[in-house]
C-alpha cells in the first residue's frame, strides 16, 4: 500500500513536464498568431523587387562565436522564439522578435558583437514581440543575435540560429 506521499516525486515530475509541454506550445501559438502580423512588416519593406527576407529562431544556449557557427535548433525543446530579418532596398535591415521566456522579464537583445539593439519585456505569460533596425552595411552576410536578461544567467541566454544572405 502506497502512502500519499509516496505519489508526490511523480506528480512533481508531472508538473514539469506539463509546463514545459505548455511553454512549447505557447511558442508555437505566438509564432502562429504573429504569422499574419509578419506579412505587413515584410510587405512594407519590400520595393518593387521582393526584399531578401530570412527566419531564425532563437535557442537556448549559454555561449557560442560572434555568427553561432553551432547553434542549431534541432531540439526543438530548447526553441525560445522566432526571429524575422528583412534587408530593406533603403540600406537598413528591419527585425521582429517573438519570443517565449521566463515571465515578467527584461531580455536585452543584441546583433552578436556589433552592438545592443534594444530590450525585450515578457508579459507575465512569458511572451513578447518587439522590432528593432540596424544599418545593413554594419553587418556581413552572415551574422547572429543573441538575447538575455541582466546579469546573463546560465540556462537563460539564447542564440539565434545563423542569419544568412546570400
Amino acid at each position: 500500500m502506497h502512502s500519499t506521499l509516496d505519489l508526490i516525486p511523480a506528480i512533481v515530475k508531472e508538473g514539469a513536464l506539463l509546463r514545459d509541454t505548455a511553454r512549447r506550445w505557447g511558442a508555437l501559438l505566438l509564432t502562429i498568431i504573429l504569422a499574419p502580423s509578419v506579412a505587413p512588416f515584410t510587405a512594407s519593406a519590400q520595393s518593387a523587387a521582393q526584399a531578401p527576407t530570412v527566419e531564425a529562431f532563437l535557442v537556448r544556449q549559454d555561449f557560442s562565436d560572434c555568427t553561432n557557427a553551432d547553434v542549431n535548433a534541432s531540439d526543438t525543446s530548447r526553441i525560445g522564439g522566432t526571429v524575422w530579418v528583412v534587408r530593406r532596398p533603403d540600406g537598413n535591415t528591419s527585425v521582429k522578435v517573438a519570443i517565449t521566456a521566463t515571465p515578467d522579464t527584461v531580455y536585452h537583445f543584441f546583433l552578436k558583437c556589433v552592438r545592443s539593439l534594444g530590450d525585450i519585456k515578457t508579459e507575465d505569460e512569458g511572451e513578447a514581440i518587439a522590432s528593432f533596425e540596424f544599418p545593413t552595411n554594419s553587418v556581413g552576410s552572415v551574422f547572429a543575435f543573441d538575447m538575455y536578461p541582466e546579469g546573463a544567467p546560465a540556462g537563460n541566454k539564447y542564440q539565434s540560429i545563423q542569419v544568412k544572405f546570400p
